[in-house]
């Protein structure tokens, strides 16, 4: 199913017809392409990797996502297909056919190519992060953090780019930290440019009123 996903994405115009049957019969004003939208966070970044040049925006057509970048399709609640995972571990969700939010998780330790994520019981299965080191660069990529709170084991915070772009930054312990013998902190980041498909209500409009957009 996923390689006739991606043939179909690979191919603007069909991509475009997919997009638009995944669409409710009245598209929402919040699902309208604008004609310069905000990049998705990161995407420059790989796209360096990549040296493609070319990068995913805000209420972009679904149908523009290359099929080559499909990694997996992902479930939305009852829904399968209006949010896939790209190959750089970024997922994407398109309700109505358009790019409303991304959604990534940076840990410092991830499992090597050759074990599978529910069978990780030593340092051997794991190995250092590369893209870790973006956190570093969340100020430069995301924004400067405006809001920050406890919630749940660990905190919440809010950053927000000049451009509109709205981040969600949770940060938990290491999912491996037990394995690893270490502390460290994962990062879950949620972005969109309207909050509302950033999820979370009780706590996004708490952090949006600290940062002085509420």
């Amino acid at each position: 199913m996923i390689k006739a996903i991606k043939a179909v994405f690979s191919r603007r115009s069909g991509g475009v017809i997919l997009a638009l049957a995944m669409a409710s019969a009245a598209t929402t004003p919040a699902a309208i392409a604008a004609d310069i939208t905000p990049v998705v966070p990161f995407e420059k970044y790989y796209a360096d990797q990549r040296g493609d040049g070319k990068y995913l925006r805000f209420n972009a057509f679904s149908g523009e996502i290359p099929g080559k970048r499909i990694k997996a399709l992902l479930r939305s609640g009852q829904v399968i297909g209006d949010r896939i995972l790209l190959s750089e571990d970024v997922a994407v969700y398109f309700p109505d056919g358009y790019i409303v939010q991304s959604q990534v998780r940076f840990g410092k330790y991830i499992p090597t190519s050759s074990v599978q994520p529910g069978s990780i019981s030593k340092r051997e299965h794991l190995t250092e992060n590369p893209r870790y080191a973006l956190v570093e660069r969340f100020d430069t990529i995301l924004g400067r953090e405006c809001a920050r709170t406890e919630y749940a084991n660990g905190f919440a915070a809010l950053r927000i780019k000049p451009d509109g772009v709205v981040s969600l930054v949770l940060e938990t312990s290491g999912l491996y930290d037990q394995i690893m013998d270490e502390h460290t902190t994962t990062y879950n980041v949620t972005s969109a440019v309207q909050p509302v498909f950033i999820g979370n209500q009780g706590l996004v409009p708490e952090l949006m009123a600290k940062c002085g957009r509420g």
